[in-house]
C-alpha cells in the first residue's frame, strides 16, 4: 500500500486574543492589533458590563477623554495597565490568562468576556 501524504487543513488565521495579568496589564496580541487597527491607536477607555461580565475597550485618540489610558507598544503587541479597573469591579487573577477578543459594533468597542472569572466578595471601593 503506498504512502498517503497528510496535509493539515488551512485555518482562516489566528483568533484575536488578549492576555490579562495579575498586575492589571491587558496585552493585545498581534492578531488583535491587525484585526482591529490598533497600530495607530494611542489611548483606550475601559468599560465593564456586570451582567454579561464583559470588558469593553473603546479606542480613542483623545488623551483628555475621561478615563483615557495610554496604550503601550512592544514589538507587535499593544498593552495598557489598569489595576484599579480590576480592583473596582472585584476581579482578580492568580495568573496570566488569555481571552478571545470580540467586537461590539453598536458601541464601537472591543470586548473581552470574563464569564468564567469569579468576582471577589466583600467591599468594593466607593466611587468618588
Amino acid at each position: 500500500m503506498p504512502f498517503e501524504k497528510y496535509v493539515p487543513p488551512q485555518t482562516s488565521g489566528v483568533r484575536p486574543r488578549a492576555t490579562i495579568r495579575p498586575s492589571g496589564l491587558i496585552s493585545f496580541d498581534a492578531a488583535t492589533v491587525e484585526a482591529f487597527g490598533l497600530k495607530s491607536a494611542a489611548f483606550a477607555v475601559l468599560f465593564f458590563d456586570k451582567t454579561r461580565k464583559l470588558v469593553g475597550v473603546q479606542i480613542s485618540k483623545n488623551a483628555n477623554e475621561d478615563g483615557a489610558l495610554k496604550l503601550s507598544r512592544r514589538r507587535r503587541s499593544v498593552s495598557l495597565k489598569a489595576p484599579q479597573f480590576f480592583e473596582q469591579y472585584g476581579l482578580s487573577f492568580d495568573e496570566a490568562q488569555r481571552f478571545d477578543v470580540g467586537q461590539d459594533p453598536s458601541n464601537k468597542m472591543l470586548t473581552i468576556s470574563l464569564k468564567h472569572i469569579k468576582r471577589r466578595r466583600g467591599r468594593r471601593p466607593k466611587k468618588s
